[in-house]
């Protein structure tokens, strides 16, 4: 009887946590609309999980579909983050930490455990089949640990970086933030950052994959609308590289 009593009292519990967490993410969007939209479900739907009166509650496929949709780790909605400052921004970069890098020229020496990558504006990386035929119009390189690449499973000599411009990857991707993209990375992942050649135009957005070979483009932006494309305007686009790092000033 007495575990009986334990049981119930823990399910309350995580139940009372899932919902001031999908609040608390709710609350980064400029209303309960965008942030059904962005969960791909209906308003109403939502408002009865969050609302002033809640009649549903946030069980475990539903939770585990945020914490994707957010790039959280799993378990991150039965946590409590009541204490917590600065709650994840909407939603995360899918960016490895590769620590500081620094634009060189040239012909500045390299050390032995760096490998540099070339730094394109973003006309020169977007018009590029690849990095290959563009590689001798650029003088700027930036500068990783070879170690840290490879051991985040980047392939060095499929690297290249440059400036993304415009505020539909803010609050992730701040205008004028640098962005490192790996070629050999073009299989869409649903909600990783891709570069990608839009009609001769360089656009970094989070990709998934829909039916019949339809993709979706979605922003950081929640004040932009998502971009569905249907299996033949797929052929409209060319997948650049997985965005893997950025920096910005901030």
């Amino acid at each position: 009887m007495n575990t009986k009593k334990v049981e119930v009292c823990l399910m309350e519990s995580i139940k009372d946590i899932r919902r001031r967490n999908m609040r608390k993410l709710a609350d980064k969007f400029p209303s309960r609309a965008k942030f059904a939209e962005f969960l791909e479900k209906m308003p109403a739907y939502v408002n009865q999980i969050i609302g002033k009166n809640p009649t549903k509650e946030i069980g475990h496929n539903l939770a585990r579909h945020i914490e994707i949709s957010f790039d959280l780790p799993s378990g991150w909605m039965d946590a409590d983050h009541s204490g917590e400052t600065g709650l994840t921004q909407t939603p995360k970069a899918n960016a490895v930490d590769l620590g500081h890098a620094d634009v060189y020229e040239g012909i500045d020496p390299i050390g032995p455990n760096e490998v540099q990558v070339p730094f394109f504006s973003e006309v020169e990386l977007a018009a590029g089949n690849g990095f290959t035929n563009i590689a001798d119009i650029t003088n700027h390189y930036i500068r990783f640990d070879l170690p840290t690449l490879n051991g985040a499973g980047v392939r060095s000599d499929k690297v290249a970086c440059c400036k993304v411009s415009g505020d539909s990857m803010e609050p992730v991707l701040p205008d004028g933030a640098t962005v490192a993209i790996d070629a050999s990375q073009q299989q869409i992942i649903d909600g990783r950052m891709y570069a990608i050649n839009h009609g001769g135009m360089l656009r970094v957005k989070y990709l998934y994959r829909q039916p019949f070979g339809g993709v979706k483009i979605r922003s950081a932006n929640p004040d932009y609308e998502d971009e569905l494309l249907s299996g033949e305007q797929v052929h409209d686009i060319r997948i650049i590289g997985r965005v893997f790092w950025f920096s910005a000033l901030v």
